[in-house]
């Protein structure tokens, strides 16, 4: 009576392990695994442009003048709580403050792309081509990175 008690353990035993631990059923053969997400946290906080929650910098100020007047003013500050943003186009006589600079700003950003490893060279010849500007007597450009690195730029003709 022992034998059938043990024998009886030992194939209950064997259906759990095999029914636990194998795939059976209709998706047999899918894999049975799923890759995790992760994601950053500064990411999760303010966002980069590969999550598509922002632009990669919190600090964009730039300055371009033309035959020694301005011409192009635009300003965008991430702070804790708040951006901040100013746009200035005085070659169209546009002025804007807060969202719509916000807005104005976004399609720059969107458009030229710049990452901290995008050359200045490119980075000025994105921005130029994006306002039709062919020559300037000066070029200023502070960016500030989510990770901490700086862009500084500043060129005279």
């Amino acid at each position: 009576m022992k034998k059938f008690i043990f024998l009886g353990f030992v194939l209950l035993l064997g259906a759990l392990i095999v029914g636990g631990c194998g795939n059976l059923g209709k998706n047999a053969d899918k894999e049975n695994t799923e890759e995790a997400l992760v994601i950053p946290e500064r990411d999760k906080v303010g966002g980069s442009i590969e999550t598509g929650d922002g632009y990669g910098f919190n600090k964009f100020d730039l300055d371009i003048e033309i035959d020694g007047k301005d011409a192009i003013d635009a300003e965008y500050d991430v702070s804790k709580s708040k951006i901040e943003a100013e746009f200035e186009n005085k070659l169209e006589n546009v002025k804007l403050k807060d969202e719509e600079a916000f807005n104005e700003l976004n399609k720059l950003f969107v458009d030229i792309f710049i990452t901290k490893d995008t050359s200045k060279q490119d980075v000025i010849d994105k921005i130029l081509e994006y306002y039709g500007i062919d020559m300037y007597s000066k070029f200023d450009l502070e960016i500030d990175f989510d990770d901490g690195t700086k862009l500084d730029i500043e060129e005279e003709q």
